[in-house]
């Protein structure tokens, strides 16, 4: 299967498990509403962003070292080198497992007075932080799989095991729920959850037989973990940057605007969440071909793939962003009943955020895919600590639109900029045939998308949100694909897209 085919299921995979998540989401709150009370709601959701914050933190960058070093060695038959790999992550993986469980158990003794939960709920809340971080513990432990599978690009593989996961999970959530168990369901669903990916994961890689040949494996060696602590260090810095920026708009809306602000931005930035995961996801499963590619010294093809890339990112993020701009009103006055909503020019400066955030994150994977991090691990932090000055400059004057305005500014000056620049040295090429030939597409499109989103906002606002949301979604969606399609994208890989619509075409009238 070529590359192209493994990205397109992985994309198609992708966005059904995404649509999987959001409908399991929007039913497992009313289940859970049923069964317990408010409190108990609440202990819940404080028990998983505990026990996530601890996963996050004893991470410690190994995932993304584990998952990007095994592409380095996948390719040799004859060296021991993959086995290697394959055995000192396993090693890793288990004892930071390991060391998430006891953690977790030693955190859930002196959190639940730290946190003011009710002295009532302390039991609970102990058992269901030291049970569900033993649960990630074990789910950590077998990551080597999904590892392997994503090495091989096989996302979509992994993006089925997660939807498998989900329906179990859910399924075991409700049994838990109808037998009485009340909060230790939760326990009962991620057990479910955990069981079922990880058994899918092994018995695919094991199918697939992309485990090493029989005498090589290998052995787990201090050079290939160190290799992997190195790497994932460096890592560790950058994502511990990347939290800074996307934990610090809450800080700084409450500081400056109150707590009112803070839940209008929770609510009112959901839609934009969302279109941003459709958009990040052409990158997320992109990165383990281009690994690939520099592995292997296909230096020309990985800047003609990247540069097709960065077009689409760009692209899809203008046309999705404004589209979502446009409806976001609407949607909002249909699902809160009108009691969250915000000035319009906001839905606009965050389509303006997704589409500047998603054009930068490519140029910023591309400096990580290649393992040389250099000053990039300062980036994000320093991007953070900007942004959070320049929130509280722009906020009280503006309102969130400054904290939005803080986000493009600070992301510009920094990812932007220094991840430009680290695209430029990679391949060769001058900043000047990015910023001119690479951007030109998503410019035009959103230049496009403005306007029409534009003129439709303003011949719609007077109709009922019902009408509205409909109406404007159908018409500007529709032209929103045509300026994908004729403006956004390059002629290469319209070609392919036809193509592979020729080919899928011919199958399905074969198949009737």
């Amino acid at each position: 299967m070529s590359r192209f085919k493994r990205f397109a299921h992985s994309l198609i995979s992708g966005y059904l498990l995404l649509g999987a998540n959001v409908i399991c989401t929007l039913a497992s709150v009313p289940l859970a509403l049923h069964y317990l009370s408010k409190e108990q709601f609440g202990l819940w959701a404080l028990v998983t962003q505990v026990c996530n914050l601890n996963q996050i933190l004893l991470d410690l960058g190994m995932s993304s070292a584990v998952a990007r070093i095994l592409i380095d060695h996948k390719d040799d038959p004859h060296s021991t080198g993959y086995g290697a790999v394959i055995q000192t992550g396993f090693l890793v993986l288990l004892v930071q497992g390991m060391l998430m469980a006891v953690v977790g158990g030693l955190l859930s003794f002196w959190l639940p007075a730290w946190m003011e939960v009710p002295a009532e709920h302390w039991r609970d809340f102990r058992l269901l932080v030291t049970w569900q971080c033993v649960l990630l513990a074990v789910s950590f432990s077998t990551r080597i799989f999904p590892f392997i599978l994503q090495a091989h690009q096989r996302y979509d593989i992994g993006n089925f095991s997660s939807l498998g996961g989900l329906v179990v999970g859910f399924v075991g959530l409700w049994v838990g729920f109808a037998t009485e168990m009340k909060l230790y369901a939760l326990l009962l669903g991620a057990a479910a959850t955990v069981v079922f990916n990880a058994g899918f994961c092994f018995w695919q890689t094991s199918r697939l037989r992309l485990f090493p040949a029989r005498g090589r494996w290998g052995r787990p060696n201090w050079g290939t973990f160190k290799e992997l602590f190195a790497f994932g260090l460096d890592m560790l810095l950058v994502m511990i940057g990347l939290q800074l920026i996307n934990a610090s708009q809450a800080l700084v809306i409450t500081r400056t605007l109150g707590l009112e602000a803070t839940a209008i931005w929770s609510v009112a930035t959901k839609l934009f969440l969302l279109a941003q995961q459709l958009v990040y996801r052409l990158l997320d499963f992109s990165t383990a071909a281009f690994s690939e590619m520099m592995v292997r010294g296909e230096r020309a093809r990985l800047q003609s793939r990247f540069r097709d890339l960065v077009m689409l990112s760009g692209s899809a993020s203008a046309a999705i962003g404004l589209t979502v701009a446009l409806c976001s009103h609407a949607f909002l006055e249909i699902w809160t009943q009108g009691r969250i909503s915000w000035p319009i020019k906001n839905d606009f400066l965050m389509a303006c955020s997704l589409a500047v955030y998603a054009s930068t994150r490519c140029h910023i994977a591309l400096a990580c895919m290649t393992k040389n991090i250099g000053a990039m691990k300062y980036i994000y932090f320093a991007e953070g600590v900007a942004f959070v000055g320049l929130g509280f400059i722009l906020a009280p004057k503006l309102g969130l639109a400054g904290v939005i305005l803080s986000g493009i500014a600070t992301n510009l000056l920094f990812s932007g900029i220094y991840g430009i620049k680290r695209s430029t040295q990679y391949f060769g090429i001058t900043s000047r045939e990015i910023l001119t030939d690479w951007l030109r597409p998503p410019t035009l499109v959103f230049l496009g998308m403005l306007v029409a989103s534009g003129v439709t906002c303003y011949f719609t606002r007077s109709l009922a949100p019902m009408v509205q949301l409909p109406l404007g979604g159908v018409l500007v969606g529709s032209l929103a694909a045509m300026m994908v399609w004729w403006l956004g994208l390059p002629e290469s890989l319209r070609q392919e897209g036809v193509g592979m619509w020729h080919k899928l075409r011919s199958r399905i009238m074969r198949t009737a």
